[in-house]
């Protein structure tokens, strides 16, 4: 909305040139009269010039821009001013500081009376700063964005390899179970063992009460315990490689497990190194529709 302070100035400009005809052919002036209000409803700064077709007529610096004294001085042929009237098209132009002593970026369009003629133009220059802002923003958001897929890439490469160790606890836990069967089944012979040697023992008892020269039937029984001996010896062995191959998984189980906690942790962390990169990437994102309003 236009201030009061500029409505006043702007009501006389009105005033004359609705009740004068002669007044409203005279585009340049009429501009002239408007330019400071003009980059007062501007909401960025800007500074604005205005030229018949050979040479400045009128200029305003801006807060930031000031190009200085242009008054009468030719229009520069490297800038977007001149390419405007002689084209006659709204130009958009990044201008180095080779033209006018600065770097800012400007929009020149021709200016045409009633007839349709050209007879000037108006140009706007703006500072690079947002520009530069919003470049900056840009590069912090490509950046983020950049290290967010680094640490997507490291999550799903750990998440890989929790799948693998996975594989491999079910399958060593498979195996145990089979182990730990044929632990049963050799204890299972140890019984019958004792069983057995149990009722030799028994049998052992009976031929001593009889005496005499029953003796013989005492080398037969020893024997069969000594048999009995030396294969409860051999599943004894078994069941000792057993447990220690049995012992042996488990400590890999728990290394594994070890190796799955650590993998499970760096997730947690590349997650919350993900979270924050996005938390910032929101921040970026806020601060560049701010700057995006207003250039």
């Amino acid at each position: 909305m236009v201030s009061s302070k500029f409505q006043k100035e702007l009501t006389p400009f009105v005033k004359e040139t609705t009740t004068n005809p002669e007044k409203e052919d005279n585009v340049l002036d009429s501009l002239i009269k408007l330019a400071p209000i003009i980059q007062e409803l501007i909401p960025t700064d800007c500074t604005i010039g205005i030229t018949d077709k050979e040479k400045y007529i009128y200029y305003l610096p801006g807060r930031e821009i000031d190009l200085g004294n242009l008054v009468g001085k030719p229009i520069p042929k490297e800038g977007g001013m001149y390419k405007a009237i002689n084209t006659e098209k709204v130009i958009d132009a990044v201008l180095s500081k080779e033209v006018y002593g600065i770097s800012f970026k400007s929009r020149s369009l021709p200016l045409r009376d009633k007839k349709g003629n050209v007879i000037g133009g108006l140009a706007f220059g703006f500072s690079l700063k947002s520009q530069d802002s919003v470049t900056d923003i840009a590069q912090a958001i490509a950046s983020s964005t950049q290290q967010t897929s680094a640490t997507i890439k490291e999550l799903a490469s750990s998440a890989q390899q929790l799948a693998s160790n996975q594989e491999i606890l079910e399958a060593m836990g498979k195996e145990v179970v089979a182990q730990v069967k044929k632990t049963d089944t050799i204890l299972g012979f140890i019984n019958d063992v004792s069983n057995t040697s149990n009722l030799l023992g028994l049998s052992a008892a009976i031929e001593a009460a009889r005496a005499g020269d029953s003796g013989k039937g005492f080398s037969v029984v020893a024997e069969e315990i000594r048999k009995l001996s030396v294969k409860s010896a051999q599943a004894v062995k078994e069941i000792r490689d057993i447990l220690a191959t049995i012992n042996e998984k488990a400590l890999l189980m728990a290394e594994k497990v070890i190796n799955t906690a650590s993998l499970s942790e760096r997730q947690a962390i590349a997650t919350q190194e993900i979270s924050n990169t996005l938390q910032e990437l929101a921040t970026s994102a806020g601060e560049l529709e701010k700057i995006a309003k207003t250039i």
